[in-house]
């Protein structure tokens, strides 16, 4: 095998992971399922958020919380 297949291979090998193991276990974190959670009580679906929509996120929340 060459080295570009090698590499190749390796890549491959490391986006499984990625995808595979290291994704899955992140989506069961507590903040994960929290976040998801208050999306899902105000129907707010998160594909269709922005990217530029993100960082005003945290502050949304931050908001949410501090109200009784």
């Amino acid at each position: 095998m060459s080295h570009r297949h090698l590499r190749l291979m390796a890549v491959i090998l490391g986006m499984l992971v990625v995808w595979g193991v290291v994704l899955p276990r992140l989506a069961t974190t507590r903040t994960v399922r929290e976040r998801t959670l208050w999306l899902e009580q105000h129907q707010i679906d998160p594909a269709a958020m922005y990217y530029t929509e993100l960082p005003l996120m945290d502050r949304i929340l931050a908001k949410e919380r501090s109200f009784p």
